[in-house]
């Protein structure tokens, strides 16, 4: 039995603003958006030591401190009665710059003196303190009370003007914050690398960029540089709340109303200088679920209505096109939303769903082979939240369930076994399971967290159903197991096939009566002696079990064609039922029917 240690940090949030709580992780750290609280990132120092903390926006480099200007005022031409000078008032303010990080720290305090900077021999030195972290330092002037502008920039702690005509195309950085009470954001992503929030209470269709590679950093410049923060508001018909982020080739913001494309104003780079812009592409809204990507397509909850739709990029409109991808499930949907859903990847390429019952609808995905379709999985208990984690190449599915064992309700943290294994007694096909692997033989196990309840098990590769797990959690299997044991709550597997819809020389055989005769089903790594086939659920066949395994040794996993007959009934269109009730592997590829049709 495998055995690991909770690491409990405490939180700003409350449990009921968790469903509402954005995130989007940059290596160790997790930025956290939530309309009830301001910016947050969750930093990882090590495995024992998480903090939460406020987002301080900004750059991290200091502005240089005790900046002064001393004038030399060697020329007044006092041989002309100083009839040429006429002095000006000049301030100056210093930036500092890390080449490591790119950063441009905030500017100095102004220092301003009075020169005629176009005689010779005058000029302005302007001086200020070293910056821990500055590689070089950026020098701005304003003349009279106009605007700054760059004159110059030095690797020392002085510069000298004598007379040079300031840049106003190119201001220092100012600190901006466009959040705070009641403009807190609560959609956080990353796109071109800037951290992009959206939707406060006041601007619920604004959207907000950090400078580029600088992501705890808003300031902006006068004028706009192309790097500095973004700040636009969507505009349409409606007030479209923005609900998600999603990047991909374009970043795509999720309204309550509609799909719409952020991009720059050469439909390329975003950047401030010139703004974006936001094009309409669905008229389709999102929920606040956060979407999921799988491969090129955006996944979504509509605002409206149940159900599932795709998002994906068309060359035939030249933009993002919506589609309903459980158009052929909707029983699945109706009268029901997603409260969670994660996409695992690796190997099976499944999103996994927590539907407001706690059913779990399951969405196979194989774009390259246009295969795709939905499952209905329920487990002894409602599942409330699912996520996908990459562990040892392949994505790792937990999920938090409540469930009631003995008439007490209790919630469990699952990791659902991997599904990539070379020994069929490493795989695990229970719920709620744990597994033993045994230094000596025993019969008897604990598992205090089923106390109450029917499970099965599997036992040195034997499958064992419907033993009872006392009130003190012990389970009895009947006999020693000498190797590995795992004890869960069973379930059934069961595939029912579509009614067969072909063309005869007679016409369609829908609704003509069907005898299904020999049914071949084609298996991979399945167990024969597990799994039934027939019409009806109460008269169900199994295929031959054993090939040359010897008796009392488990039969050996099967891949191939098992053919199965079926009895002689006809009654309407016939569908075939393929079930397993045992905790083992069943994984059918194909099954071929050969129907005798009849027209009476």
């Amino acid at each position: 039995m495998s055995v690991a240690r909770i690491f409990r940090t405490p939180t700003p949030y409350h449990q009921q603003e968790l469903a509402e709580l954005d995130h989007v992780q940059a290596f160790d750290v997790v930025y956290l958006a939530h309309l009830n609280h301001a910016p947050t990132q969750l930093v990882r120092s090590s495995h024992t030591n998480w903090a939460f903390a406020p987002v301080t926006l900004g750059p991290t480099i200091a502005a240089p401190a005790g900046a002064a200007v001393h004038a030399t005022v060697a020329n007044t031409d006092a041989d002309n009665g100083g009839n040429a000078y006429f002095p000006r008032l000049a301030t100056y303010a210093v930036t500092a710059i890390n080449d490591v990080t790119g950063q441009e720290s905030r500017p100095s305090s102004g220092a301003s003196a009075s020169n005629d900077l176009t005689l010779k021999r005058n000029k302005n030195l302007v001086t200020w303190g070293a910056v821990t972290g500055a590689n070089r330092y950026r020098v701005y002037k304003a003349n009279h009370e106009s605007a700054f502008g760059y004159i110059g920039e030095t690797q020392g702690t002085s510069f000298t003007d004598d007379n040079i005509d300031p840049d106003l195309s190119d201001g220092p950085p100012e600190a901006n914050n466009p959040f705070g009470p009641n403009r807190n954001p609560s959609t956080v992503t990353f796109f071109d690398q800037r951290l992009i929030w959206a939707r406060t209470r006041e601007v619920p269709n604004g959207v907000f960029t950090s400078r580029s590679a600088d992501f705890a950093n808003m300031d902006i410049a006068r004028p706009a540089r192309a790097d500095d923060a973004i700040s636009i508001r969507i505009s349409a018909q409606k007030v479209n709340s923005v609900h998600a982020l999603v990047p991909l080739q374009n970043l795509i913001a999720l309204t309550g109303d509609g799909v719409f494309v952020i991009a720059g104003s050469d439909g390329d780079y975003l950047s401030a200088a010139p703004p974006p812009m936001a094009k309409r592409q669905s008229g389709r809204g999102a929920s606040r679920l956060k979407p999921l990507v799988l491969d090129e397509a955006v996944f979504f909850q509509p605002a409206v209505g149940s159900g599932v739709r795709s998002l994906g990029f068309t060359f035939e409109i030249e933009g993002y096109r919506s589609n309903d991808v459980s158009i052929f499930s909707p029983e699945l949907f109706r009268g029901h939303t997603i409260a969670s859903w994660a996409y695992a990847e690796e190997p099976l390429s499944v999103v996994w769903t927590a539907r407001s019952d706690g059913k779990v609808p399951t969405f196979t995905w194989q774009l390259e082979q246009q295969v795709w379709g939905w499952t209905l999985c329920e487990t002894a208990g409602k599942v409330e939240t699912i996520c996908s984690i990459p562990e040892g190449g392949e994505s790792r599915v937990y999920w938090v369930v409540e469930r009631e064992i003995a008439g007490v309700k209790r919630r469990f943290l699952e990791r659902l076994a991997s599904a990539k294994w070379s020994d069929l007694d490493l795989s695990c096909y229970l719920d709620c399971a744990v597994t033993f692997r045994l230094e000596a033989p025993q019969r008897r196990f604990l598992v205090p967290h089923l106390a109450g309840a029917t499970v099965d098990a599997m036992a040195d590769g034997f499958a064992i159903r419907g033993l009872a797990c006392d009130g003190a959690g012990w389970v009895d299997l009947g006999h020693e197991a000498s190797r590995l044991v795992t004890i869960g709550l069973g379930y059934e597997a069961l595939i029912e096939t579509l009614p067969l819809a072909v063309q005869a020389e007679s016409g369609s055989i829908q609704a003509k009566r069907q005898m299904l005769g020999d049914v071949v089903v084609q298996v991979a790594d399945t167990r024969l002696g597990a799994i039934e086939v027939g019409r009806r659920l109460d008269r169900m066949q199994q295929p031959r079990a054993r090939t040359t395994e010897p008796l009392g040794t488990p039969s050996a996993l099967f891949t191939g064609a098992a053919v199965v007959g079926t009895e002689p009934v006809t009654a309407g269109e016939a569908t075939l039922f393929i079930r397993s009730r045992e905790p083992l592997p069943m994984t059918v590829t194909s099954v071929f029917l050969d129907p005798v049709v009849s027209e009476a």
